[in-house]
């Protein structure tokens, strides 16, 4: 091997070996695997794949909730770490240079698993080889597709990283990820399994041809390609169900079940394998940081950043269960307005766990439920042609009527424009605090003029300058800055994203 590429694989190993969980993608204990045999034997690449999943555990406690909710006008933060919320983010800002150095992880190790595949001389089966190599090209769709949709074209790696040079590659363009996107994604629904049977490297949590095709329809949707979109949810329903009690999809009690399809796997109350995320939506009072509020019209704008203005409170309906689920006061004193009553501050209640110590949550984190794969359908299902009470009227009542709400029929939403509406309030709803909201304001184009409602309180004004026109559907689009240390690691990186 190159040095670089020993340094590379010494680095992976040591992840690896940390990355498991309790339940799943963590293979029996066979012995500590020498560092030349890792990548040749079949437990070796089981551990190398498990070592794919692991960017993710970091990314989904924090970083990615702080550039995709609190950039939303779901969220807010009354700290000092309002660079997302206010859009006063700049080349040299940590946060995004966390997600895209830990993408770039997972991509990465995804390349060095599919590059070491065919080394093997045997595997225990044809199925457990198809599977790994499903995985490892579901897991590099799933990053690239993150990447693009925050930093637009970014350098399409996609081998084996040997030497420095290896890794100095010019931006692709946006047509181009997506099109090496689709491409993975094609590979791993024929790869994947349609479910898993236990066993080191058949452990349930793993990623399907189901959790595949879901990718697929989420992609689709976001170029606005509403046949594809249509049809490849289409591919997943009646293949999973929605739980009868909300909570249950965060609570770890369901985990892995048939509301979900994909989740960032947590597992033993360790600083490796434990989520902070309890800890960082808790209230102060309770030793959390709160690090996002939900936005709320009766706090005026108060709180110092975008607390209001087509706030997340005041969309609910009477009735709805997902209210108190997503949401509490705890009867608390409202430190941004004292002079408002106790209970008037609302905090993100979702993934409040008094289970485990504080600050280490074992519960899994949502990448792709169930019911987003309903509300894939219907929104492309209306975007093709609106159909008074047909089938998407169907897909979209089957997450109210879940909630405790009444179905919706024609005479509520008479045209096109109004199912419209009410499937984008449904969404807003249903993946509250799930890293959507930003990405779905951007790919409708409506970033700029909500945050700007935001904005107004503030007497700030959205910064248009770093908006594009996606080159495949024409939409107002916002980018996040390259981090500027990138341009120093890659001389052949490109351009900045406009506006820094």
């Amino acid at each position: 091997m190159k040095r670089a590429k020993i340094i590379i694989l010494t680095f992976m190993l040591g992840t690896f070996l940390l990355a498991g969980c309790e339940d799943i993608l963590e293979p029996a204990p066979q012995g500590q695997v020498a560092l030349e045999d890792l990548l040749t034997t079949e437990s070796g690449m089981i551990t190398a794949v498990n070592g794919v999943y692991q960017p993710l555990q970091g990314l989904y406690e924090g970083n990615m909730l702080r550039i995709t909710d609190m950039a939303s006008d779901d969220g807010w933060t009354w700290r000092k770490e309002t660079e997302p919320d206010i859009y006063i983010v700049e080349q040299t800002f940590n946060i995004t240079q966390n997600v895209w150095s830990s993408h770039y992880t997972g991509i990465t190790r995804a390349n060095t698993v599919l590059a070491n595949l065919s080394g093997i001389e045997e595997y225990s089966s044809q199925e457990m080889r198809n599977a790994l190599e499903g995985q490892a090209k579901f897991m590099r769709a799933f990053y690239y597709f993150n990447m693009v949709r925050l930093f637009g074209g970014v350098p399409l790696i996609l081998e084996e990283i040997e030497s420095r040079e290896d890794s100095e590659q010019a931006r692709a363009s946006i047509e181009q990820v997506y099109a090496q996107i689709k491409t993975d994604i094609a590979d791993a629904i024929t790869l994947l399994p349609p479910s898993y049977q236990g066993g080191a490297g058949m452990e349930a949590g793993r990623p399907t041809t189901y959790a595949a095709s879901a990718l697929k329809a989420l992609v689709h949707l976001e170029l606005e390609e509403w046949n594809e979109a249509a049809e490849a949810a289409s591919a997943v329903i009646g293949k999973g169900s929605l739980l009868e009690n909300y909570a249950d999809n965060f609570n770890g009690s369901q985990e892995n079940g048939p509301g979900v399809l994909l989740e960032v796997q947590y597992g033993g109350v360790t600083g490796q394998t434990a989520s902070s995320q309890s800890n960082g939506f808790a209230p102060p009072d309770f030793n959390g940081a709160a690090f996002i509020l939900p936005t709320d019209d009766n706090l005026n704008g108060q709180g110092g950043s975008l607390s209001s203005g087509n706030s997340f409170i005041q969309i609910f309906e009477p009735g709805d269960l997902r209210k108190d689920v997503i949401v509490q006061t705890y009867g608390l004193v409202n430190f941004i307005d004292p002079s408002m009553p106790d209970g008037s501050l609302y905090y993100v209640n979702k993934y409040y766990n008094t289970n485990d110590p504080i600050g280490l949550s074992t519960w899994n984190f949502p990448l792709i439920r169930y019911a987003e794969i309903l509300l894939v359908r219907a929104e492309a299902l209306n975007e093709q042609g609106y159909v008074p009470d047909g089938e998407a009227f169907s897909l979209l009542n089957s997450t109210r009527t879940n909630a405790g709400l009444s179905a919706l029929t024609a005479a509520d939403l008479p045209d096109q424009a109004a199912f419209r509406k009410a499937l984008r309030e449904e969404r807003r709803k249903e993946l509250a605090f799930e890293a959507k909201r930003y990405y779905d304001l951007n790919r409708w184009g409506i970033l700029e003029e909500t945050i700007q409602e935001q904005m107004d309180f503030l007497g700030l004004t959205f910064p248009s300058s770093r908006n594009i026109s996606h080159p495949i559907t024409g939409k107002q689009y916002y980018l996040y800055p390259i981090p500027s240390i990138e341009f120093v690691n890659n001389a052949n990186l490109g351009e900045q994203n406009p506006g820094y």
